[in-house]
């Protein structure tokens, strides 16, 4: 996936929550925009995984994005 698709996900106002899929099969919810980070030259993407003790990172090569996906609210509260 292009960087910039991921940057305007990123900074979308107003920051609506999605789902990274990759090619292996994982997805992650990006819930807040603050808990994630494009790396300076697009290639990677850091995100902070919720679950777990402590300070936990997956860091996802964006070529291997499959696709970005609206994440479903419609349950959150």
């Amino acid at each position: 996936m292009r960087a910039e698709t991921v940057k305007e996900v990123l900074s979308a106002v107003p920051f609506r929550p999605f789902v990274v899929h990759t090619v292996s099969g994982a997805s992650y919810l990006i819930d807040h925009p603050d808990f994630t980070m494009l790396s300076r030259g697009g290639r990677s993407l850091y995100i902070s995984l919720p679950e777990g003790e402590g300070e936990r990172v997956r860091i996802v090569d964006t070529a291997l994005i499959e696709r970005l996906e609206p994440a479903d609210t419609s349950h959150a509260g």
